[in-house]
Parts: C-alpha cells; sequence; structure tokens
C-alpha cells in the first residue's frame, strides 16, 4: 500500500472513530471549516467569512451587551449539532441561570481557567470556546492560547479588557437611549422589552460596526445563594472551615 492511501485509510479510521465516540456532534472540519457563525444575522454580516474565525483568538472588551451576545453564539453552536464551552473565571455566572447547551465551566482562579481553556482547544472537539473573567493573566498567555486554538481549529473569544495578540478585536456600547419600553394603558414604561447593541470590530487593515436588536428576558429571582457566585458589590470569595464543612465568608 503506497503512503498515500496509508494517509487516507487513518483518515478514515480517526473519523469513525470520532462518530462512535461523538454520535450526535458534526465532526470540525480541520483549517477548511468556515467561520462560526454567531446566529445573529446583523453581527454574522458585519464579521469577515460571516462569523468568529476558527484557529484564532478573538478579543471582545467587556461592555454593555458582549455577554448576551456570546450567550447567544455559544448556544446557536450548540442548535447546529457543534460544542461550545463557556469558561468563567470570575463565577459570574449561576447555574440555575445558565441556558442547557454550551458546557458552563467554572474554574477556581483565573490561572486554572486558562489551563482548562487551553485543553479544550487543544482536543479539537470544541468549535467554540469563551473565556470570560481573565484579566492580566490573559496578557501573558495570550500567545500559548492562540497556539491551541490554531491547533484545534476552534474559534476563541476572551472577554477581557486588553490582549497583546488578537486576530479580531470587538467592543459593545448599550447607549441610554437604546431601551424599548412597555407601555401600560397610561403611556407610562413599566419595564423593557429589547435593547439596541452598537457594536464595532476590527482587524488589520479593516473595520466596521452594526447594530443589534437584543430582547431582554426577566428571570424570577433565586430563594438561595449560590457559594460560588461572585459578590456583585466587589467582595472576595473566601472559603472557611466551620464545624468541618465548607463555606464562604463575605
Amino acid at each position: 500500500m503506497s503512503s498515500s492511501s496509508s494517509a487516507v485509510a487513518e483518515v478514515i479510521a480517526l473519523r469513525e472513530a470520532i462518530e462512535q465516540r461523538f454520535p450526535n456532534a458534526k465532526p470540525l472540519v480541520f483549517r477548511t471549516a468556515g467561520a462560526v457563525p454567531t446566529g445573529l444575522a446583523a453581527l454574522d454580516a458585519l464579521l469577515p467569512g460571516g462569523g468568529l474565525p476558527r484557529g484564532r483568538l478573538t478579543l471582545w472588551q467587556p461592555g454593555g451587551g458582549a455577554t448576551a451576545v456570546l450567550r447567544a453564539a455559544a448556544l446557536s453552536v450548540v442548535e447546529t449539532t457543534e460544542r461550545s464551552a463557556w469558561i468563567d473565571a470570575q463565577h459570574q455566572v449561576t447555574a440555575d441561570g445558565w441556558v442547557p447547551g454550551p458546557m458552563l465551566l467554572r474554574p477556581g482562579s483565573e490561572v486554572n481557567a486558562l489551563s482548562c481553556a487551553e485543553e479544550l482547544l487543544a482536543s479539537g472537539g470544541f468549535t467554540l470556546v469563551v473565556l470570560t473573567g481573565v484579566t492580566r493573566a490573559l496578557e501573558r498567555e495570550a500567545v500559548r492560547l492562540s497556539r491551541a486554538a490554531k491547533n484545534g481549529g476552534a474559534a476563541l473569544v476572551a472577554l477581557a479588557p486588553a490582549s497583546p495578540v488578537a486576530h479580531l478585536r470587538l467592543t459593545s456600547q448599550i447607549r441610554p437611549d437604546s431601551y424599548h419600553w412597555k407601555l401600560n394603558p397610561f403611556g407610562e414604561p413599566t419595564h423593557a422589552e429589547s435593547v439596541r447593541v452598537h457594536i464595532e470590530a476590527s482587524a488589520m487593515g479593516w473595520n466596521g460596526r452594526t447594530d443589534l436588536i437584543l430582547p431582554i428576558n426577566s428571570h424570577v429571582q433565586r430563594a438561595a445563594v449560590d457559594p460560588l457566585l461572585r459578590d456583585r458589590r466587589g467582595a472576595k470569595v473566601r472559603w472557611v472551615k466551620k464545624r468541618g464543612a465548607r463555606s464562604d465568608e463575605l
């Protein structure tokens, strides 16, 4: 058997193994698949290639609407029978408020979050990996993560203030007049129904902007406190021993 025939046989065997291990997911087509669509038509029309670039690091600076847009993108990937993961380094997402589909991971520190992201990217089994809650640690490891994304063929989006390397950079903003309100019979606003998010994107030699209209959903408040949820007042979570059990002290 020639070397080319042997290589083809190995590829076919690998493809069969992947299909048996993950029967409900489409295998990634390394270096030949197009960009990862976000499921938001206006944003996909703006981005080069029609979505988030595979095998590249995209930096999305924290701002109004960024989390909502990325969560919609992660869910859209799963709805196309591929896999996406959300890595929450600061524990700002609660499990009971998470929409089933994308994998939610909440490592104990920024360093662990970066290691987790590298493992998922290098596995080649994920189409989209979103990394949130990282700051200076990302600046030190951005090149390493970019290499893992390139090797695994996944789109990596870091929701962070800065990165020394990024193929694509995005910012988002919600202006005060961007909300659409539901009015009561007296013409008074009762609650916001939707919001307009302004997005600007840039890459080497290119830039563009667009507006997205996102619905606003109301959620029932939780009766219990998630011990891993970061305090919005800025207090850090500290673990202390009480009668042999672990609890948090703010």
